[in-house]
């Protein structure tokens, strides 16, 4: 048993159709033009038409995707790490024969980086600031290049204006005095003086 429901419309509205077969229940839509003729729809192979694009689910699917494409790099440009290795501890109290803090190396490599940095140098407070940082970082550079095996390595650049005044700068330590040991190196010029010092801390 069926039943056919056709409601009354306007022109240029929709003309609608309810039809019943059994327990199911189905409406259709159609629209005419004013001249009377159907406007044509694009359909699939089944006649059905094509389903209606939504502007904000699209928007999240393509920000969906762009997290899943970074998301895929990130995790291709990891690189896998290398276990670490454990040493196990040598319980060593003391340097081996001819590894042994050598002052008199460190302070032929201090004054020869004194001179060839500050040669050229007028004594500026900002100026001789960065300088004496630079040279810092030069001369532990040098001195751990020496390989001093176990050896913690301070340096310290002091570099003051020169103008013919007295100057006294002190330091003490709390080191064993069989294995540690220092190298000092001072330098000047007309217009500066640069005092350069470098401690070998043994590490037991």
């Amino acid at each position: 048993m069926s039943y056919q429901l056709i409601l009354p419309l306007d022109r240029c509205t929709d003309r609608r159709i309810l039809c019943r077969q059994g327990s199911k229940v189905s409406v259709s839509s159609r629209r005419s033009h004013p001249s009377g003729e159907q406007a044509s729809q694009r359909s699939d192979r089944n006649g059905r038409p094509p389903p209606k694009i939504n502007f904000f689910k699209l928007v999240v699917a393509t920000r969906a995707w762009h997290r899943m494409a970074r998301k895929s790099s990130m995790r291709s440009e990891k690189v896998i790490a290398k276990p670490t290795l454990k040493l196990e501890n040598t319980y060593r109290t003391e340097p081996e024969d001819g590894q042994v803090f050598m002052p008199t190396r460190v302070e032929n490599m201090l004054k020869e980086t004194l001179e060839r940095k500050l040669k050229p140098v007028k004594y500026t407070p900002d100026g001789c600031r960065i300088i004496a940082t630079e040279l810092t970082a030069d001369i532990k550079s040098k001195v751990k290049a020496m390989e001093f095996p176990r050896y913690k390595i301070v340096c310290n650049v002091i570099i003051t204006e020169n103008k013919r005044q007295g100057l006294e700068i002190a330091s003490r330590c709390i080191w064993n005095k069989d294995t540690d040991n220092f190298a000092s190196y001072t330098y000047r010029n007309p217009s500066l003086i640069a005092v350069a010092n470098v401690y070998g801390v043994y590490f037991e």
